[in-house]
């Protein structure tokens, strides 16, 4: 990471605009949330059409102004990345031209190949994620657990322990899945070398009639990466199912909470059919959703 930093400094304001406008589009896709839900309770409290038409028109401001943020935004996150990408594959060129025939030898063409094309394109996507879906999550946490916790603080210590524990999931998933995928990454460079040395010395291969052990040879490559690779996916994919299930849990929760707290005066029928809602989706969708982002990550 620290090296990906390296390339990202000369290109540091338009890091900084991209991230200034993903803000702000998250905070407008929250906003609208809370809007929706204030437009409901007014209507269920006999509020005038004037009101209700001027919380429509904030609305649609509001929309107006995060759907342009997020377009930009994105534009200029791939501009980004593209830049980036763009000066690695230079960097690598430059550096591979100063490699010493032992150097070279040891590195082997089919990894600087990989390193050059395959890995760095994989940066490029790790990176236009990570910014996209990744670097919004503290705002997504701060503003959505400041929104539960101003309607009621007892669903959001609630909310509170839920995040919390998928986070340790996370976290554990992360720690237990990252030697997997250094793994994986000196397998892909060995069923590159195989298919090289195939492809290279095809002649020599049929001249010896050795066809069946480089069958063998390119076969037993595939497995162990196949394997390694589904163990991996695998425990990503029980980050997806044990996520979706607490905050499903937690979704059912407030429904099952929220009539005795709306006869009580904590919460108003608004609050909870609009706002813990969007709320729950956008901590989906930007901290628990994208395990492929992390996988991505893990590997870089």
């Amino acid at each position: 990471m620290k090296l990906i930093v390296k390339f990202i400094k000369p290109h540091w304001k338009l890091c900084v605009v991209t991230i200034l406008l993903l803000i702000v589009d998250v905070t407008g896709t929250l906003f609208i949330s809370t809007l929706a839900a204030e437009m409901l309770n007014l209507g269920t409290s006999g509020a005038s059409l004037e009101v209700l038409l001027r919380t429509g028109i904030s609305m649609a401001a509001v929309s107006v102004l995060s759907s342009a943020c997020a377009i930009s935004g994105g534009y200029a996150c791939a501009a980004l990345s593209a830049r980036v990408g763009r000066d690695m594959r230079v960097a690598i060129y430059n550096k591979s031209l100063k490699l010493s025939i032992y150097d070279f030898r040891q590195f082997g063409t089919a990894s600087i190949t990989t390193r050059t094309v395959s890995d760095i394109t994989t940066i490029q996507f790790a990176l236009t994620s990570f910014i996209q879906m990744v670097l919004p999550v503290p705002v997504i946490f701060i503003v959505a657990l400041a929104l539960a916790f101003s309607l009621d603080i007892e669903m959001g210590l609630i909310l509170l322990a839920v995040v919390a524990v998928v986070f340790v999931l996370a976290l554990f998933i992360m720690k237990s899945a990252s030697p997997l995928f250094k793994r994986l990454q000196k397998l892909l460079d060995r069923m590159t070398i195989i298919l090289l040395e195939n492809i290279t010395g095809v002649r020599v291969v049929r001249a010896f009639n050795t066809e069946t052990r480089e069958e063998n040879r390119m076969g037993t490559a595939f497995s162990k990466h196949a394997q390694t690779s589904i163990r991996a996916n695998r425990r990503f994919a029980n980050l997806d199912g044990l996520s979706f299930l607490f905050i499903n849990f937690f979704v059912v929760i407030v429904y099952w909470l929220s009539g005795g707290r709306i006869s009580a005066g904590h919460l108003q029928i608004g609050d909870t059919a609009t706002h813990y809602r969007p709320t729950i989706a956008e901590i989906i969708k930007y901290n628990i959703a994208p395990p492929t982002i992390v996988k991505m990550v893990i590997a870089i």
